[in-house]
């Protein structure tokens, strides 16, 4: 796992300050569509000790910003984002812009949840599938998640982009100590596969004006 070589800076102008967050890791994964070839790279800080808020970076060809979702005050927190480079480091400025309500995932109630292992170890492959209700036998999505050991359960930080729209009456905490290295998905006719591309610690703090607009 290689050291952070990126300086992030928080700019925020002269407001009074309020909640602070702080982020410990970051994670880069590359997602293909095998139908239609788009691929889409997904960059999240997360703190890998309280999995209640992430920050995600979007990147395009008009814009740079990013997103601080706080699901315990369900709270969306928008920035843009200024990228420059100082010597051999990328700096990053987050200007705050302003916060959302965040919309109440649904919870789907009667779906259910199928684990399975398919390889113990080396690597550590296990499926998921999801099923619309409890008698449904054909799953609607299923998910083969192929798992790389960690110092600690980091499988919420893939969870933060993927399943972030599902309920949480399964547990992923039981799986052990694995980030996830690489997935495959089927839905709706679609395969998409996603890769880690990136991962390494960072020491990222923002703190959040008192008076938020929205």
């Amino acid at each position: 796992m290689r050291k952070i070589s990126i300086l992030l800076l928080l700019m925020m102008g002269s407001f009074g300050f309020a909640q602070t967050y702080q982020f410990d890791f970051l994670t880069k994964y590359m997602s293909t569509n095998l139908q239609n070839k788009r691929s889409n790279e997904f960059v999240s800080y997360n703190n890998s000790d309280d999995f209640s808020y992430y920050l995600k970076l979007r990147k395009s060809d008009s814009d740079f910003t990013a997103t601080l979702y706080d699901h315990e005050r369900n709270l969306a927190h928008h920035f843009s984002v200024v990228e420059s480079k100082v010597g051999n480091e990328i700096q990053f400025q987050f200007l705050y812009v302003n916060t959302s309500k965040l919309q109440n995932i649904i919870k789907h109630e009667n779906y259910r949840y199928e684990f399975s292992e398919i390889s113990g170890d080396s690597p550590k492959i296990i499926s998921l599938k999801i099923y619309a209700s409890k008698r449904a036998k054909k799953p609607r999505v299923e998910k083969e998640l192929t798992l790389k050991k960690a110092n600690k359960n980091l499988i919420q930080l893939y969870r933060s982009d993927w399943l972030h729209w599902s309920d949480s009456t399964y547990d992923l905490s039981k799986i052990g100590n694995y980030i996830v290295a690489e997935s495959e998905e089927k839905f709706n006719n679609n395969i998409c596969q996603t890769n880690l591309k990136e991962y390494k610690n960072v020491d990222l703090k923002i703190t959040i004006p008192k008076k938020l607009k929205f």
